[in-house]
């Protein structure tokens, strides 16, 4: 059974509150999830606007429409949006696979924030004598020092961190006005 078509509609506290480059956290996928709170995984491109619903089970797909193409490429640049709705009908309906194998590699799981590897022979650390992963916390942890020290936020900043998986960016010399 396809899902009839939602409404989507932008005011401007949605376009205030979206994070702009971020596919979870625009002013559509805010808006999205503000007018469908059961609604999980919402993200939001160019080409499509997904999101997964639990009662459900499936997963849906959208072509995200022209207009809103259009507005989220000016919300992106920074540039003032006015409130604006769309409509979208699911173009694709696929079973919601969350949950049903867990995001780690084969054979390891977390226990209590310890990986925990079942089977298998360990590899031998080679000349490297695990410096990479030494470096690599303490790469980390120089970054989380500077970001401390950095202070608070400036007032009205969002408490949303951008993540690099879900930044949002495409061609912009083509489409900037």
């Amino acid at each position: 059974m396809v899902m009839p078509s939602i409404r989507v509609t932008i005011t401007p506290e949605l376009v205030e509150r979206g994070v702009q480059e971020d596919s979870r956290h625009c002013m559509i996928a805010e808006a999205i999830k503000e007018q469908n709170p059961h609604f999980e995984r919402v993200l939001v491109d160019l080409q499509t606007i997904r999101w997964s619903n639990p009662r459900t089970g499936k997963r849906y797909i959208c072509l995200t429409p022209e207009v809103a193409g259009s507005l989220l490429v000016d919300f992106d640049q920074g540039r003032e949006i006015e409130p604006f709705a769309f409509s979208l009908r699911p173009t694709q309906v696929t079973p919601n696979k969350k949950g049903t194998r867990p995001k780690t590699a084969h054979g390891r799981k977390q226990i209590d924030g310890q990986l925990v590897i079942h089977g298998g022979v360990p590899t031998q650390m080679g000349h490297l004598g695990g410096s990479s992963s030494v470096k690599a916390a303490n790469r980390l942890a120089k970054k989380r020092e500077r970001e401390e020290q950095a202070g608070t936020p400036p007032e009205g900043a969002s408490n949303v961190v951008r993540s690099k998986s879900r930044y949002r960016q495409y061609g912009l010399r083509l489409l900037k006005g």
